[in-house]
């Protein structure tokens, strides 16, 4: 089965796939490993874009929500 999730490095004029991920927990470890910056978590189940932020302390923050998501809804 293919991982359900891709996740992007997002800059400036640049986004670079960083890998599958079978889970919103495993993304976010990627994401968390490959350090600060921005990233876009993508759904192949559902279509739906995630972005987060990742400052230098390590913290996510998500920054956009998919229009329709409800508000428990990660991905």
């Amino acid at each position: 089965m293919i991982p359900p999730l891709d996740v992007y490095s997002v800059r400036t004029d640049e986004t670079s796939w960083l890998g599958p991920a079978d889970s919103l927990e495993k993304a976010l470890e990627i994401v968390r490993q490959t350090g600060a910056g921005s990233y876009l978590i993508f759904s192949q189940t559902t279509g739906h874009k995630n972005f987060y932020e990742v400052d230098p302390n390590g913290t996510i923050q998500q920054r956009y929500r998919p229009s329709g998501a409800s508000s428990n809804e990660v991905i």
